[in-house]
Formats: C-alpha cells, sequence, structure tokens
C-alpha cells in the first residue's frame, strides 16, 4: 500500500463507522457493539488500533495481551508534530523552490525513539510516512523489545531500524550504542507515574471529574518511573546539555500540564532559548503535551510551537511577524519596494519579486545608523579583512512572503539566528517602511 507522504492532518476524530466499513476484523466489534464502543475492554481498543494502522497506513501490528496498546491518533499526531518541525527547520531555508514543498524526499533523517514499547508505533509510523528516514529504538523490557522487533519486521522496516536493548543504568542517548555521530532528533513517550499507587489512582479516575476514556494494558516498566514523565523527561534534559548539537531536536511527550511547565522552567533555567510547544488532543481523548528542544539556532514556526491555551511565560520567542497592507496596495510595487530596500543592505537576499517569496541572511545588524559609521571608519582604515571575516557569520536568516489573499499583508518569518534583539530590530526597521499611517 503506498502512503501519500502528505497523509492527512492531524486525527480529530476517527470515524467509527466508515473505519467499520474498510476493516473486516473491526467490523465484527462495531456490530456486536451496536455502534457504542467499550473502550473499556482491552480486545476493543487493539481492534480499533489495528484497523486504522491497517486502514490509514498500510501497517501490521501484533501485540502482547499484557503490553500497552497504543491509540494511533495520539500517537500519530506527535509523530506528525515532529515531521513539521524537523521539515520546518531544515538547514537548506535558503533553496527558495523548497519553500513550497515541506516535505523534501532527498533529506536524509535518523530519530530515536526512547522506550520503543512492544507497539515500535513511533518507529513504524515515522518510516512508513517518511521512506527516507531511519530510526534508532530502545526498550528496557525484554518482551516488550522483542515484540517490537516482530513488529518491524512484518512491515518490512527492520534494516532502516537500529535496535539495542538497554538496562535500567544505561543513558537513554547513547549515540556510540547505534553507531552514530548525531541525531536529528528524539521521540519519547516516557511513564507517565511515579509508583503503583499513582498509576491505580489515575486509571480508575481517582480525584478527576470523570473515568480514564480507556483501559490500560500497559505493564509496570511502560507505565511506572522514579519522578514519573516529569523525572524521565528531566533526565533526557540532563543527558542533552551534554551532548547539546549532537542532536537536533529533542523531545517528548508529557502526560500532565505541570510536568510541561516544569520541563519549560527547566530548559529556561539552562539556558535554553530555543524550544517548542505541541498540544495532542485527538477527539475526546486526554490531552498531552510534548516539548521539544534545540541547541541549534534554527527556529520553528509559530503555528508549530506556540500553541493557544499556555500562558506566555511558557511559549518560546514568536517567530513570526505580520505587516498588514492597505487594500488599495499593489502587490507588485511592495514586492519591488522590498527587493530595492533590502538590496542596497549589506546582507544576502534571494530576491522577493518573482516567487513572493524570498530569503535573507545578515551577520549583524546591517540597517542602523551605527554599522554605517563603522564601515565607513573600516574602508578609512583599510579593514577589510575583518569585515570579510565577520559577513561569513550568519546571526539572522529571515523569510518574508507577500500575500494578496485573504487579506493583503507582508508575513516575515525568523528562520535561524539566537538574537531575538536582532529580529526585533529588523522586524521594526520594515514595518517603519510599510506600517499603516
Amino acid at each position: 500500500m503506498e502512503i501519500d507522504n502528505e497523509l492527512r492532518g492531524t486525527y480529530q476524530q476517527v470515524d467509527f463507522e466508515v473505519l467499520a466499513t474498510k476493516d473486516e476484523y473491526f467490523r465484527e466489534v462495531w456490530d456486536k457493539a451496536n455502534g457504542h464502543l467499550d473502550f473499556q475492554q482491552p480486545q476493543t481498543c487493539t481492534a480499533l488500533s489495528k484497523a486504522i494502522l491497517k486502514v490509514d497506513f498500510g501497517l501490521e501490528l501484533e501485540l502482547p495481551h499484557d503490553r500497552l496498546c497504543p491509540p494511533i491518533p495520539n500517537r500519530w499526531n506527535y509523530v506528525q508534530w515532529i515531521q513539521t518541525l524537523i521539515e520546518s527547520t531544515s538547514p537548506n531555508y535558503a533553496d527558495i523552490p523548497e519553500l513550497t514543498r515541506r516535505y523534501d524526499p532527498n533529506r536524509k533523517v535518523v530519530g530515536l525513539d526512547i522506550g520503543t514499547g512492544a507497539s515500535a508505533i513511533y518507529a513504524l509510523l515515522s518510516l512508513k510516512t517518511r521512506p527516507n528516514w531511519d530510526m534508532c529504538v530502545t526498550d528496557v523490557d525484554k518482551e516488550s523489545f522483542d515484540a517490537a522487533a516482530r513488529n518491524l519486521a512484518i512491515n518490512n522496516m527492520l534494516t532502516r531500524t537500529r535496535m539495542v536493548h538497554t538496562i535500567e543504568s544505561d543513558n537513554l542517548i547513547s549515540l556510540r550504542a547505534f553507531g552514530v555521530d548525531a541525531l536529528d532528533f528524539v521521540i519519547c513517550n516516557p511513564p507517565f507515574f511515579t509508583d503503583e499507587q499513582d498509576m491505580q489512582a489515575s486509571l480508575t479516575g481517582e480525584g478527576k471529574s470523570s473515568s480514564p476514556n480507556a483501559v490500560c494494558t500497559g505493564a509496570q516498566t511502560e507505565m511506572v518511573c522514579p519522578g514519573g514523565d516529569l523525572g524521565f523527561v528531566t533526565r533526557i534534559v540532563t543527558e542533552s546539555l551534554e551532548l547539546r548539537d549532537k542532536v537536533t531536536w529533542y523531545s517528548s511527550m508529557l502526560g500532565k500540564l505541570s510536568s510541561t511547565k516544569a520541563i519549560i522552567e527547566l530548559l529556561k533555567k539552562n539556558g535554553i532559548q530555543n524550544w517548542a510547544v505541541g498540544s495532542l488532543k485527538p477527539g475526546r481523548a486526554t490531552k498531552r503535551w510534548v516539548v521539544a528542544w534545540s541547541f541549534g539556532d534554527l527556529r520553528p514556526p509559530n503555528n508549530l510551537a506556540r500553541p493557544d491555551g499556555l500562558a506566555h511565560e511558557y511559549l518560546p520567542f514568536p517567530t513570526q511577524y505580520i505587516i498588514p497592507l492597505f487594500s488599495s496596495s499593489l502587490i507588485v510595487v511592495v514586492k519591488n519596494a522590498i527587493d530595492t530596500q533590502l538590496s542596497v543592505l549589506d546582507l544576502h537576499w534571494t530576491g522577493i519579486h518573482k516567487t513572493g517569496v524570498g530569503v535573507g541572511e545578515a551577520s549583524r545588524n546591517v540597517w542602523n545608523r551605527a554599522y554605517r559609521r563603522e564601515q565607513q571608519k573600516r574602508q578609512d582604515t583599510g579593514d577589510t579583512e575583518t569585515t570579510a571575516k565577520d559577513d561569513d557569520k550568519v546571526a539572522l536568516a529571515f523569510r518574508i512572503s507577500v500575500f494578496e489573499e485573504p487579506e493583503k499583508k507582508i508575513v516575515v518569518d525568523w528562520v535561524r539566528g539566537t538574537d531575538s534583539h536582532l529580529w526585533e530590530s529588523f522586524c521594526g526597521m520594515l514595518h517603519r517602511h510599510y506600517r499603516y499611517p
């Protein structure tokens, strides 16, 4: 079965009735339930997950009865979020033709799934929908590890996967164990609970306004660890401080908003300024959060990294600036004006007139008077070597798009850089030229 690389958006709802017409085994469960599925029954959850994987992704799944059955909408939404993060922070941002094609089939990507589970679900979904990606996976539980290998094998993906059976004392991220120098991303669904009592209280709905949506079939090794999800992801953060840019994007799902906030505070405490937050809530399922962070300077877009419903202090610095235009503005005139304005500055600029999209790179603030005075002084003293050396750096990369529909506007995106003041200064300079009176 061929899968379209732009398969679908995130899952919002699964149409059970339609799914039943496409999968025979699920149809039996659906008919027996008379249209009222009981998700407290393990066989219902298993039948649904298998049917979605088979119908929507062309994947087969075999699971031990005593291991976690993954809810596919939730897992796919996380995988798609990671795919968008990786592809929107591509180092090839200056390649104009690629700007209209989010997915680059020629880019090689290697990811790591920490604690892949019996289903190896993140590896399966990633490898199926991105044929040029490879995955590394780990697990401490031997039964889950062996089941994961079977699922990868029956879907012909074992050759694109490096597997390591770990023990509790091992590092969570070991490049040497996989024989790789670097990773593009880490994905993880950590144990959510601190102990058996914590797990049972959650699974029975103790202290909550409603009972859990579905039964949990996970083993204790999949569900419990010291400190719960916060403790586990704190370990990833600690290891990332050593590995730093050996991994482009570290990430993990989190089960609680409080844990999400605590991890973001931990990132900020350690001087990590480039992070992204995702909110995963397919249908009526329990909301989950995902946090990703990077030691690099490629910046994710606002619509991916800054979800609604989270306080400003937990959101990364905005990476998009919009300048409204008059309805009477002529787009061709605006494009020409932008080209003229940026072409005279001491920066690299691709031009915007033909495509409506342009990318620029600046080594520093080259649009203020102080820079012009400095340049004049260097020319007067003959200091051209320092100027050439400084111009090799990219302190700020930006993308400018001009839109006519649904309303006329200039959209400026922060693509690369670490200096938020420099980014704000650039946006201010543009806005002074194109703002409403």
